[in-house]
């Protein structure tokens, strides 16, 4: 893949994301913030941005989003094989919601 198709991607997902986020905030605000681990005038700026807004923010080089996993320890325990596959969706949400009310106390 060479750079250019690289930052078209990047482009692509920082705005799938920003509209997705939007789109989630209109739905369920406090869902919403919950799972995409912001404040409340996070959410608020983000439901307020218009498209031009959303456009020039998605065409930086680098994403808007921070990956929530810190490390390879979290992402192997959460991806290795178990015996009942229900548990692992239980499992990735508690851990993402012990990194949230980590950020939020610190």
């Amino acid at each position: 893949m060479q750079d250019d198709d690289i930052l078209k991607c990047i482009h692509h997902l920082n705005l799938s994301t920003l509209l997705l986020s939007q789109k989630m905030i209109e739905k369920d605000k406090v869902m919403a913030m919950y799972r995409l681990g912001i404040d409340e005038k996070t959410a608020d700026v983000l439901s307020n941005l218009s498209a031009s807004q959303m456009l020039v923010l998605s065409e930086t080089n680098q994403l808007t989003f921070q990956f929530r996993f810190k490390n390879s320890a979290m992402m192997e325990k959460l991806t290795e094989e178990s015996r009942v596959s229900d548990i692992k969706q239980m499992h990735t949400g508690i851990l993402l919601s012990s990194l949230l009310l980590d950020s939020i106390n610190k």
